[in-house]
């Protein structure tokens, strides 16, 4: 058995590996504790971890509901309703992939306890014959590319939607069945060629791990795999993170203002000369169905643009803080931080069920009919 300071120093690095991004594999150096001591990052992390499997478990359930219920409602002869057909095709792997994320977290963590210096001296120490390692880093792989697929599908509900509304002439008949599939397609073709460089840029193999004092099958990483990571980081998760949400805020405020003047002129309450054709414009544009669906939209763009605030901020915090990375005086705080993201990554792949149940009546009927479904 290794000597104590050394299992603690790599066992504690180890164990934040599940939760962030697939190179941080690469660092099993002891990183200065900064803002957060070891003891105080691991019951943080439980305590993440916790919300992570109830809100994953959730999201689950509420998906395959969401998917049983659009086809009911005959998603394939519109081009609305199946595209949240597969906006919750995309949400429920995002789900699964994280509750995996975090039982591998657990195995991980428990892993880390049987090595620890309290326990190495008094207890025999098991070990998994697989790192578990793996299975966080390979599964987090996979999360990101339809977590990636659910922003895109997020994205491109919301403008096509946004144009509808604004000019109806142009751009009402164009969200169509065949436009949703090529879309959906591309995005999920782009998602998955973005990451194959990074998945194919490391694997598992028979080797000694220094962490248990024992050989078993470990991750290994390609010296260039950083690199592409960070090219990765630069070209398209930061600039799709930031575009997000400047797109989806645009379009909120945009769908938001047609609707309340639409609202104004149905109710007949008096507006300003100057923008009475506006108000006709508006009438005209939005049908009682438009308005259940722009009400949709600008609820589950709200909550995308809320739980894309931390990844926002996270992205914002290593720009500025140079030591808020992996192997840096801030790693424990980085990478308590990921874990967040992806809880809120869940969340936002949890909650649109609870928009669809109340903004959408043939949703709400099919749901609470059974009949109707079967």
């Amino acid at each position: 058995m290794a000597a104590p300071a050394q299992v603690t120093t790599l066992t504690a690095s180890a164990q934040v590996t599940t939760m962030a991004a697939p190179a941080q594999v690469t660092t099993l150096t002891a990183p200065a504790q900064g803002l957060l001591t070891q003891a105080e990052y691991n019951m943080s992390l439980e305590t993440v971890s916790s919300i992570q499997i109830f809100v994953s478990i959730f999201g689950l359930i509420a998906n395959i509901i969401n998917i049983k219920t659009f086809l009911a409602m005959r998603a394939f002869g519109d081009g609305v309703t199946l595209t949240f057909l597969l906006l919750s095709v995309s949400d429920l792997f995002v789900c699964l992939y994280s509750a995996v994320i975090c039982v591998s977290t657990f195995l991980v963590a428990q892993e880390s306890k049987w090595h620890s210096p309290l326990t190495t001296s008094q207890t025999i120490a098991y070990y998994f014959p697989v790192d578990p390692t793996f299975t966080s880093v390979l599964n987090h792989q996979i999360y990101q590319i339809f977590n990636l697929c659910t922003i895109l599908l997020t994205i491109y509900l919301a403008v096509a939607r946004c144009l509808c509304v604004l000019y109806p002439l142009k751009f009402r008949s164009n969200i169509t069945v065949r436009t949703t599939l090529l879309v959906s397609v591309t995005f999920i073709v782009s998602s998955f060629g973005i990451r194959l460089p990074l998945m194919t840029h490391g694997g598992v193999s028979l080797k000694f791990d220094p962490r248990i004092n024992a050989t078993r099958y470990r991750f290994w990483v390609h010296p260039n795999r950083e690199t592409i990571k960070d090219m990765l980081w630069v070209s398209v998760d930061a600039p799709v993170c930031v575009g997000a949400q400047i797109t989806l805020s645009v379009c909120i405020v945009m769908m938001a203002k047609v609707l309340k003047a639409a609202t104004k002129f149905r109710s007949g309450t008096s507006i300003a000369n100057d923008s009475k054709s506006d108000q006709s414009k508006a009438k005209n544009k939005l049908s009682p169905k438009d308005a259940r669906i722009v009400k949709q939209l600008v609820l589950i763009s709200s909550i995308f643009i809320i739980c894309n605030t931390p990844k926002l901020i996270t992205f914002l915090a290593t720009t500025v803080e140079p030591n808020f990375d992996f192997g840096k005086q801030y790693q424990n705080f980085y990478q308590l931080s990921i874990a967040v993201v992806v809880v809120f990554d869940t969340i936002n792949s949890s909650a649109n069920i609870l928009v669809y149940y109340f903004f959408n009546a043939k949703f709400r009927s099919i749901l609470t009919n059974t009949e109707s479904v079967n």
